[in-house]
């Protein structure tokens, strides 16, 4: 048996946590220089906001029902996501993080669901606060069915292929189905496939012929075999990606560097978190020159003699593309920095004929303590000289929430009278 724990509006709920005036209040959680909705509250749903709508046009929708609007808080949603998968993790041995929000389980099919629904669900709100459905179904593209209407309901709840839940998928659309986008979508219902269970009595075989494995794999996974296990060990990334959209154009060379170098830095951080090296390093950014109103897109590469996840050989291959492609008269407004050729960090590797690592093996590693200083009092309470340090180029954060858990000085102060 699976089981999808999905937490309830995340980002919402972990405001809520260390906001319990926002209870029972429309809420919206903005994007990236607050330009639109990632997140909403229930009564926010109500109000008829959806997903990904801009700031502006929702601004009447603010005024008169008023909607508290918050800025993305990534560093605290990320920390208590880690704290309810160490949950999960200590309540069951098998555990696939999905995402930040959501994490399947495999069961014992002879355990009582609801029993496990409610332990599960009362174990994350005691530790963290944070409310969620669970799903539990034969097979994970159920599970997750089964999930969306455990929100619906409050509670648990547990789906199969069975005749007792015919009703149910029959009244489930099938572009409510995990794996169905819309082109997919578009095209099943030209033949007639409307619903969950329309697809789940079609024909394995007409639909592989048709579409792909893929698309079969749904089939007979709704018919409860099956076929996607759990992952248990996430697969390497093949690359990492830190970029930025600024709130206004930047035309100095020396705050570009500056901005690469922040970059850089915190892409070294995750290289490192990852237990993975680069061998290769890309910038691009986005700008236009003064006067011109179209944007232009420049990429500049270099391929390193030995992989690395050191930030100040990280920092200084970026800021070295930086000088040699900054153009005078130029509004940058988009850079980003992304590692390519990712490969374990332990893993041997040829060196250069000049090898250079004996020679950094004999440093004390700087790296090393940067990183556990900042796990511990929050990303950039220490870092190199050659990173950012005005706030020009830093989005727009207008109602950002503290970083409560990660960052000691924005710990909640609490006064006994």
């Amino acid at each position: 048996m699976f089981a999808l724990v999905d937490c309830n509006n995340f980002f919402v709920s972990c405001e809520k946590v260390f906001r319990p005036d926002l209870e029972e209040r429309p809420i919206v959680v903005l994007s990236n220089n607050d330009s639109c909705v990632i997140a909403r509250s229930n009564e926010a749903k109500l109000l008829g906001i959806p997903m990904g709508a801009p700031l502006f046009e929702i601004r009447h929708l603010i005024k008169a029902y008023n909607i508290e609007t918050l800025s993305c808080n990534f560093e605290l949603y990320s920390d208590i996501s880690r704290r309810i998968m160490n949950v999960l993790q200590s309540l069951q041995k098998n555990v696939e993080i999905y995402s930040i929000d959501e994490a399947f389980l495999e069961l014992d099919a002879t355990i009582n669901w609801a029993e496990e629904g409610d332990k599960i669900h009362h174990q994350i709100l005691k530790y963290t606060g944070i409310p969620t459905s669970i799903g539990f179904a034969p097979t994970k593209t159920l599970a997750k069915l089964a999930t969306s209407h455990a929100k619906t309901l409050g509670s648990s709840y547990y789906i199969d292929h069975t005749p007792p839940y015919h009703k149910f998928l029959k009244a489930t659309s099938i572009s409510k189905i995990w794996g169905v986008g819309a082109k997919l979508t578009k095209s099943f219902k030209q033949h007639g496939i409307c619903n969950a269970y329309d697809l789940m009595t079609a024909d394995p075989s007409w639909v592989r012929r048709n579409y792909n494995i893929v698309a079969e794999r749904i089939v007979r996974e709704l018919n409860g075999f099956s076929c996607l296990p759990l992952t248990l060990v996430q697969e390497q990334k093949k690359s990492l990606q830190i970029t930025r959209s600024f709130p206004h154009p930047i035309r100095d060379k020396e705050n570009l560097k500056q901005i690469a170098a922040r970059f850089g830095m915190r892409l070294g951080f995750k290289l490192r978190e990852l237990s993975q090296k680069t061998s290769a390093l890309t910038v691009y950014t986005q700008h236009s020159f003064s006067g011109d109103q179209s944007l232009f897109f420049q990429q500049h590469t270099v391929v390193l003699a030995d992989s690395t996840n050191t930030t100040s050989v990280i920092i200084q291959q970026v800021q070295e593309i930086i000088e040699n492609f900054f153009s005078p008269n130029t509004d940058y407004q988009k850079i980003g920095i992304i590692a390519t050729d990712l490969r374990e960090e332990n893993l041997p590797h040829k060196h250069a004929l000049f090898d250079s690592s004996k020679a950094l093996s004999n440093k004390p590693n700087v790296d090393k303590v940067m990183d556990e200083i900042n796990k511990r009092f929050g990303l950039g309470t220490i870092h190199p000289l050659s990173c950012a340090q005005s706030t020009e180029w830093v989005n727009k954060s207008h109602n950002k929430s503290p970083a409560y858990t990660t960052n000691w000085t924005n710990l909640v102060h609490v006064k006994a009278q």
